[in-house]
């Protein structure tokens, strides 16, 4: 009888223990917060995209409206008009997002579309690279924002998982731009998914495979499953309809600078569109 009970009990904590498990899961999917997604094509602008992706989010969570921020024009605003490294292309997402915050305004794709390839920025701007790319000096409409702040996740104070970071702001309706290490050999177009591991990263840093840092917008979560939702930047074709799926352990173990933005409602936020 004794045995029976023993069964009994271990049978009703193990099954209490799978609901406590199945209520704490939580999911979280901003996607209906974003825009459209977008395409950087062979150009190393991932950061660009990462980081408009984010503002374009954070814009849209506060009015409801739809942006289209000019990626192109946020590559200039960094090599011309800030001089960050312009013997690159890439970007790095901290400079990109400070940058634009610090400003305070952003221009839209149709005012400066998305060019196939970059110029060289080393390079004095003829006048007419300068006429076509410093939207600054015509007169066009540009989206003007004051109060977006912006935070970088850190772990210098509290040795929390850059996971469970990410959760607390996905869980404020905040989206957070990281910049993942990535093996091309194990990325899944179909199924939008970058594989890591020791064995993988270990074929990295012997040269065996090609493996970069890529920008991209996380925008929800799963606890049960332990990904992330990612927005990314390889068009609408890639993964689901341009999204993808990043463990928590991936972005714990092989991710840099996390990123996100909002509004201080405390000090007036303001959004219009303004000819300078």
């Amino acid at each position: 009888m004794k045995t029976i009970f023993r069964i009994l009990l271990l049978t009703a904590t193990l099954l209490c223990s799978a609901l406590l498990e199945s209520a704490l899961a939580e999911q979280v999917d901003l996607r209906p917060q974003q825009t459209e997604v977008k395409n950087q094509k062979n150009r190393d602008t991932c950061a660009y995209f990462a980081v408009s992706a984010l503002v374009e989010s954070t814009l849209k969570g506060f009015n409801g409206k739809e942006y289209d921020i000019s990626e192109e024009f946020e590559v200039f605003r960094n090599k011309i008009i800030y001089s960050w490294r312009p013997e690159v292309e890439f970007g790095n997402t901290y400079e990109v997002l400070q940058n634009m915050i610090k400003d305070g305004y952003v221009y839209s794709e149709l005012s400066l579309p998305y060019q196939e390839k970059s110029i060289d920025f080393t390079k004095p701007l003829s006048a007419g690279d300068e006429a076509f790319f410093d939207l600054r000096k015509q007169k066009i409409s540009r989206t003007s924002f004051f109060s977006m702040k912006f935070k970088q996740l850190t772990q210098m104070w509290v040795r929390k998982p850059w996971s469970l970071q990410a959760l607390d702001e996905l869980k404020q309706k905040r989206s957070v731009v990281v910049t993942l290490k990535v093996a091309l050999p194990y990325v899944d177009d179909k199924k939008g998914t970058f594989r890591m591991s020791p064995e993988i990263d270990a074929e990295c840093a012997s040269g065996k495979i090609s493996c970069g840092g890529h920008a991209v917008l996380l925008v929800g979560y799963d606890s049960e499953k332990k990904v992330f939702l990612f927005k990314n930047s390889w068009g609408n074709e890639w993964g689901n309809q341009g999204y993808g799926y990043v463990t928590f352990d991936h972005v714990d173990n092989y991710s840099d600078q996390l990123l996100t933005a909002y509004f201080d409602k405390m000090s007036y936020p303001i959004v219009r569109e303004s000819v300078q």
